[in-house]
């Protein structure tokens, strides 16, 4: 079992038929574990020990999710620490010090979204700190998914990044904001799961250099498509066209 499905059946099972009632719609407790493993996988260090991550993350929360939430925050807070501890392990990076996850609210939050900023915290024992926006690199966010923002901080890595924002428009409007590589697949660990056979498993990625974006089509059954053509990978230009398996995109850049 993936570690995102053992997540949401351990907290399924916390927190009973509260769970699927309140979760039916808006931000999912799985989207926060993604982000989790997505911000490790970013702002990561390679120092004497190996690959060194962020082991103390806090999570800004809009009034009304953290409303949605109360009840069980100790269960998914303890939940959340297990998916990084288990992500780490999997793939072999350092943790200095324990995994904590803290939860606040912000005013300044929509609702369905969030902010993240993650930290090393050495020491046997991770002891509380103010999460000091002197501490955080300039206020540039950096867009994930649905609107979603990741803060480096403390001593954490910027990951390199390309100079201008780019996403994926869906033909519904929804978009889905690039950081690093994008996964795109039927799995709920990629980073735009979409339910459709026609989508493969983990039928493609858009990778950034720094400069450009690349789409990479991995080994799907039913192919990528820029603009009408078959690829098995390109560079996209803003406005590309976006075929993957009949899941339509279009890709904008410098918004």
């Amino acid at each position: 079992m993936s570690i995102l499905r053992d997540f949401e059946k351990r907290l399924e099972g916390a927190v009973e038929g509260f769970f699927a009632r309140a979760f039916r719609s808006g931000l999912q407790p799985v989207e926060l574990a993604k982000a989790l493993q997505r911000y490790a996988a970013n702002y990561q260090q390679v120092g004497l020990e190996g690959v060194l991550v962020p082991n103390v993350y806090r999570f800004v929360l809009s009034p009304d999710d953290m409303e949605r939430f109360d009840g069980f925050q100790d269960s998914l807070r303890r939940e959340l620490a297990a998916v990084v501890t288990r992500t780490a392990q999997d793939r072999d990076w350092h943790l200095q010090g324990p995994v904590r996850i803290e939860i606040i609210e912000g005013d300044q939050i929509r609702t369905g979204t969030y902010e993240l900023r993650g930290k090393v915290e050495a020491g046997e024992v991770a002891r509380p700190r103010r999460f000091d926006r002197a501490e955080a690199p300039p206020p540039a966010p950096a867009p994930v998914p649905n609107g979603r923002r990741d803060y480096g901080g403390g001593t954490t890595v910027m990951p390199k990044t390309a100079p201008e924002a780019a996403e994926l428009v869906s033909p519904a409007g929804r978009r889905y904001p690039i950081t690093g590589t994008l996964t795109i697949g039927r799995l709920p660990e990629c980073d735009v799961t979409i339910d459709d056979p026609a989508v493969s498993r983990r039928h493609a990625r858009i990778t950034s250099d720094g400069v450009d974006y690349t789409v990479e089509d991995l080994n799907s059954t039913n192919g990528v498509r820029v603009n009408g053509h078959p690829v098995t990978r390109a560079t996209l230009r803003p406005g590309d066209e976006l075929d993957l398996g009949g899941a339509r995109f279009t890709f904008s850049a410098g918004r």
